[in-house]
């Protein structure tokens, strides 16, 4: 059956899936690279090791060029907000990646002299900017190796474009990794003249911008044999930098559409159908690319509205080991049922800021930390845990404004906690339905690609398969949770300000 190969380029790891138009993923395989830390912040890789990774996952799945005759495409997503300067003899290694905060200064410079010639950084971006800004990045390298910046003859954001411009195909960048760089006008969805500017970095040095969900770019020439074990004549699609193919992945990119993550950290994922005025600060903000609606190229399609929490599955484990004498997860469910059994479902009568490691959505604020409000005589350490989930939930659902009918997609290590999943449910208001979101990321890749080519195909986002579990809000707890929306938000305030 013709397949489409997908390849995500994540932050350390080539994965790569042969998966059918049915919707069958037939096979996966995946090659690590390092990632070398240093004192002062850095965080870097190698994009040879990116090409070497990319060829090992690509090569267990096809042992050799003509193994791939039913393929129908190549589809490429991958780490997002990367600098990749590429010479006359490939990529100036290292690459620096989006973790590196060694441009703290630079950001700083770029910030007063933009605001010098009137303009809000932030605002331009629809993104608060700082040492994770590839102009910040840039302006970084060009002071300590001017020689490099001369030597570069194109920038790229990431491993697939690196990929993309390896295979001959110039340099692109899709639109969703374009607002993670700090160098794309969110109004004009076209980079920012004043910006790469301040920056130093010369306008044609910057990669052209695709304008669709998935784009096919050109197709594979003689040499992506030898580089990546491809047959020649491969259509070669940029699909959504790794965000936006998660999203794509999980739940589609529908204006509308959305889904929380509950592991470590948090987040709460949401398409906009149209560019309005961000809120930036408390949440990021990703340009799509147009889709299939008829959505015109410049200044138009959905905007990715990406609400992070720094603790989430983290602030259960605290509350684990603070609360209940440190009892794994099971065991913190099976007393959670219990609770539920005798006291029923509905809010714990606590409060709960769940900002043990500081805060960046519905308030960012580094300094802020956790609080419990509403202690009293009765109350045992297992109110305060479910509390503590309560939190979690109360944090995703701030600003959820979708029908209260429309299905939440969850995934993450927390979908293993049925107690907190009906939590979720009952703060929101909303069904929630459990997706593994382990292959998000290539499920949209294959999206993307089918659709670039115009392809009939059966595949779905995870979120609308028949495997997961769902589970309804009660419609009473519902009610008592929706009441609790303003206090949980102004205790939240209370608490940044003191």
């Amino acid at each position: 059956m013709p397949s489409l190969l997908c390849l995500d380029l994540g932050t350390s790891a080539a994965k790569a899936a042969l998966i059918d138009v049915d919707g069958t993923s037939r096979a996966q395989a995946s090659s690590e690279y390092p990632t070398r830390r240093t004192a002062d912040g850095g965080a870097e890789q190698d994009p040879a090791d990116w090409v070497r990774a990319a060829r090992a996952a690509i090569t267990q799945l096809l042992p050799s060029p003509s193994a791939g005759e039913d393929l129908l495409a190549l589809s490429l997503t991958g780490q997002m907000q990367d600098l990749v300067l590429e010479t006359e003899g490939g990529a100036e290694p290292p690459a620096i990646l989006y973790s590196d905060t060694r441009a703290g200064a630079e950001a700083f410079e770029l910030h007063a002299q933009l605001t010098a010639e009137g303009i809000d950084w932030d605002q331009l971006t629809g993104n608060r900017q700082d040492a994770s800004s590839c102009a910040a990045m840039f302006r970084r390298l060009d002071r300590v190796d001017p020689g490099l910046m001369r030597r570069a003859r194109q920038v790229v954001f990431g491993p697939a474009g690196h990929l993309v411009h390896r295979l001959g195909l110039g340099a692109w960048c899709d639109p969703t990794t374009a607002a993670a760089t700090g160098l794309l006008d969110s109004r004009t969805r076209t980079w920012s003249a004043p910006v790469a500017r301040a920056a130093g970095l010369a306008a044609p040095l910057l990669p052209a911008l695709t304008h669709r969900a998935g784009q096919v770019l050109g197709r594979t020439g003689a040499s992506a044999a030898a580089l990546l074990g491809l047959p020649t004549g491969l259509p070669v699609v940029l699909a959504p930098g790794d965000a936006g193919a998660t999203t794509l992945g999980i739940v589609g990119l529908a204006p509308g559409d959305d889904y929380a993550y509950v592991g470590t950290s948090g987040w709460r994922a949401a398409v906009l159908s149209a560019p309005s005025p961000p809120q930036v600060g408390t949440s990021h903000h990703l340009a799509l690319g147009a889709s299939d609606d008829g959505a015109s190229d410049h200044g138009a399609g959905s905007i990715l509205r990406i609400s992070a929490l720094l603790a989430a599955g983290a602030a259960a484990d605290w509350a684990r080991g603070a609360l209940l004498g440190g009892v794994a997860p099971g065991a913190a469910d099976a007393l959670l049922e219990d609770r539920e059994h005798r006291c029923g479902r509905g809010p714990t009568g606590l409060l709960a800021l769940p900002s043990i490691l500081g805060e960046r959505y519905p308030v960012r604020d580094a300094d802020l930390r956790g609080a419990m409000i509403g202690i009293g005589p009765q109350t045992r350490g297992i109110d305060l845990y479910a509390a503590m989930l309560e939190g979690v939930a109360h944090a995703l659902a701030h600003g959820d404004d979708s029908d209260p009918s429309r299905p939440l997609a969850v995934t993450g290590g927390g979908t293993a906690s049925q107690p907190w999943l009906r939590i979720i449910a009952d703060v929101t208001g909303r069904p929630v339905r459990t997706v593994d979101g382990a292959d998000a990321a290539l499920v949209g890749c294959a999206l993307a690609a089918a659709d670039a080519l115009g392809r009939e195909h059966r595949i779905l986002p995870l979120a609308a398969r028949a495997d997961g579990r769902s589970i309804a809000p009660d419609p009473a707890a519902a009610a008592a949770h929706r009441a609790l929306y303003t206090a949980v938000a102004e205790v939240g305030a209370l608490q940044q300000g003191s």
